[in-house]
């Protein structure tokens, strides 16, 4: 009878973090579609208005314009309203805005300014998710949770690659922003509502130390950086493959293999982080620096040179965003929606610049020249996350042999 007794809550408690987790990569999957959609159904999209490469890079620049203005304030918030109010709230813009882009939309300019609507529950569902998982996750669990969350982005670009031979070819493009909408009021309806009372609450914020604070921060240009590469990369891999001689259908399919393999790389780096019990940024720097082979391979041209480059650079070069957000709420564990709220700013920020700068250079046929500029800011963000590194070594989480802090801030 014991025995049953304690494994009773266990249990509960492992099904509690399945639910929460579900409903939150659900969230980010349906938050970062609207963007990847665009891009990805641009060939789809240029049927019905005209849509040029510039006019895409600017939707998507857009998009994480209004994201990143946003996300730091959206953490705040989140930090005052509770985690699963956020939730909802970021669901509701995303339905909001893939359903006026589903029936509204008949010019690149409409096209883009209901894009912003999107935007906005883009900008909540990173802060609202991390400040779910924080709280529901064992600390020796975090590196898995963050991971599995992160890759809810890769998630939404495999999503929006099928998406342009399964839904766009055979029922239209619309359709696919429709889906975007439904899979956001899904994933709001499946985040539990009353199991763990703390779950809603407001996180009391005390503020950040002088040292930590200052390492959030350059964690978030380092995510500037490395997400203006990997973000571009993904918004025309479909566009450069077709450039290439690859099939349209193949090209969607290539964007869907690059996003799985890139979902399975940030699980395994925050699944290795809780095995380690180690600061989360010891491998990235290695893997960003390493990326850049990825990229030399994109310049190559060949068909079969673009395939395996475009796989190594979504491997390497774009699985560390749930290692940084780990790296972040562990600096800033009393405030981790606002720690986050500020590093996905920096990731939005370089999300802003990378496809316009990308687009741009695409309009005028310098595609080598656009994957060399991704291949620099690549190793910068390596250079910057290494120095971080060095000046900043956070107490590790407290899965084994490291204290716990108690609600008044002591050590246990």
């Amino acid at each position: 009878m014991a025995s049953a007794a304690t494994t009773t809550p266990t249990a509960s408690a492992r099904g509690r973090e399945s639910l929460a987790l579900a409903s939150g990569v659900g969230l980010v999957v349906a938050g970062v579609l609207p963007g990847f959609l665009t891009a990805s159904l641009a060939p789809r999209i240029r049927a019905d208005f005209a849509f040029g490469d510039s006019s895409v890079g600017l939707a998507v620049a857009i998009f994480y314009v209004v994201c990143t203005a946003t996300s730091t304030p959206c953490g705040r918030l989140v930090e005052r309203i509770g985690a699963l109010r956020g939730m909802r709230v970021g669901a509701a813009a995303t339905a909001t805005g893939s359903v006026a882009i589903a029936g509204l939309a008949d010019s690149a300019a409409t096209l883009i300014v209901l894009l912003t609507f999107a935007g906005l529950g883009n900008a909540m569902a990173g802060p609202a998710v991390s400040a779910l998982l924080k709280r529901r996750f064992a600390d020796h669990r975090h590196g898995l949770a963050f991971g599995a969350q992160q890759s809810g982005a890769s998630l939404g670009a495999l999503l929006a690659g099928l998406a342009l031979p399964a839904v766009a070819i055979p029922l239209g493009w619309r359709w696919a922003f429709v889906a975007a909408a439904a899979l956001a009021v899904a994933a709001a309806a499946l985040a539990p509502g009353g199991e763990a009372a703390d779950a809603d609450a407001p996180a009391p914020r005390r503020g950040v130390g002088r040292r930590h604070l200052g390492s959030v921060h350059a964690l978030a240009v380092a995510a500037a950086l490395a997400s203006a590469a990997g973000v571009a990369f993904v918004s025309f891999l479909v566009l450069y493959a077709v450039h290439r001689g690859i099939d349209e259908g193949a090209a969607g399919v290539l964007l869907g293999g690059v996003s799985l393999a890139t979902t399975l790389s940030r699980v395994g780096l925050g699944m290795a982080a809780d095995r380690a019990a180690t600061d989360p940024l010891r491998p990235v720097a290695a893997m960003l620096a390493a990326s850049l082979l990825g990229y030399a391979l994109l310049v190559a041209g060949d068909p079969a040179l673009v395939v395996a480059g475009a796989l190594l650079v979504g491997v390497l070069g774009w699985s560390w965003p749930g290692a940084l957000t780990l790296a972040v709420v562990r600096r800033s564990p009393d405030a981790p929606a606002w720690a986050v709220g500020v590093l996905m700013a920096g990731l939005f920020g370089g999300a802003v610049a990378g496809p316009l700068v990308v687009g741009l250079l695409a309009e005028h046929g310098s595609f080598d020249a656009a994957w060399i500029t991704c291949g620099t800011l690549a190793v910068a963000a390596a250079a910057t996350v290494a120095a971080t590194r060095r000046f900043d070594r956070p107490a590790q989480a407290p899965a084994r042999n490291h204290p716990t802090i108690t609600r008044r801030g002591e050590q246990a």
